[in-house]
């Protein structure tokens, strides 16, 4: 029995049009003087909520719990 695979479904002209529309965009906002939005680092998780995050995975890792179940702890 053989897997199947599968190519992407988009072709190499619609890439190089994505390309093309990005980079007139940004030649756009370098005229302009604006620069793209970017927000900041997120802060450190801590206390409960990284007690939490870790339970988590190690519940998923070594207990076989799903995922969808996480939500319940």
């Amino acid at each position: 029995m053989s897997t199947a695979v599968r190519t992407a479904k988009t072709s190499s002209a619609s890439w190089d049009a994505f390309v093309d529309e990005v980079l007139a965009e940004l030649a756009i906002m370098e005229a302009d003087g604006t620069k793209p939005t970017r927000s900041g680092p997120k802060p450190a998780i801590t206390g409960a909520a990284l007690r939490k995050a870790i339970m988590a995975i190690w519940c998923l890792c070594f207990c076989g719990m799903q995922w969808r179940e996480i939500g319940q702890l």
